[in-house]
């Protein structure tokens, strides 16, 4: 699902099918609370999609195994190729707040330092 189905071709193909109880929606990452996504996983019964009203009648599955994004693990591993004494800064950019904090303690743990979670409209020079 392109965007926790909030943008691009994955809304088209929802409005065209959503309603089709012979289809099924498999949702195969992640999806933030505040999105379509959500609600179509929450089990809403009808979705808003391009400003029309659409029933939910497709079934809806779900698989956690697949992701284009790397996990925590898979991070540090790409991180520990890094000089931790050469890095200046280190920004934890995606992912909801409460799991950059997570991940940011565990850099820490791991013995990096220097590590931002810029909210909206905070500036750094490089």
């Amino acid at each position: 699902a392109s965007g926790m189905m909030e943008a691009g071709r994955v809304k088209h193909h929802l409005a065209n099918n959503i309603s089709n109880e012979r289809n099924t929606i498999l949702v195969v990452g992640y999806c933030s609370p505040t999105t379509l996504g959500a609600r179509i996983l929450s089990g809403a019964s009808e979705v808003s999609i391009h400003g029309n009203k659409y029933q939910v009648k497709a079934e809806i599955k779900k698989i956690d195994s697949y992701s284009g994004h790397a996990d925590y693990k898979e991070m540090i591993k790409f991180l520990d190729c890094q000089n931790k004494s050469e890095l200046s800064k280190t920004f934890l950019v995606h992912g909801e707040y409460e799991t950059q904090m997570n991940f940011k303690s565990t850099l820490i743990k791991e013995g990096y330092t220097s590590l931002e979670i810029p909210a909206r409209g905070d500036e750094f020079e490089i």
